[in-house]
């Protein structure tokens, strides 16, 4: 299970974040951007080739997997945050940045590893 500890940690930094409580910045024309979105996709990207080489390095390569399990969790952030955290809120278009970087994440996998 050593070949996962990237992606278990990496699992818990983003639990980490997106549990603690938000920053209120002023309004800026950065806000045009979504940097939270740019956010989202750059760490589950990570998220989902860790996973994905996790699986490379235990010797079953399963992208596919690897893909689901990194939806699921970015699914499952959104609900814990909704839930348990009344600074937090669900957000489907985090959700959609989620899915976006998970995907970008097996596309980047698979290119580096072809």
């Amino acid at each position: 299970m050593k070949a996962f500890s990237p992606a278990l940690i990496w699992s818990a930094i983003i639990l980490g974040l997106s549990i603690s409580p938000s920053i209120s910045l002023p309004p800026s024309w950065m806000d045009l951007i979504g940097w939270d979105k740019v956010g989202h996709l750059t760490f589950y990207a990570i998220l989902a080739m860790t996973w994905a080489w996790g699986f490379q390095k235990w010797g079953r390569p399963n992208l596919r997997r690897s893909i689901w399990i990194s939806i699921f969790y970015g699914i499952l952030i959104e609900c814990v945050q909704y839930t348990f955290f009344p600074n937090r809120y669900f957000e489907v278009l985090d959700i959609i940045a989620n899915i976006i970087g998970v995907l970008l994440g097996a596309l980047i996998f698979v290119r580096i590893n072809s």
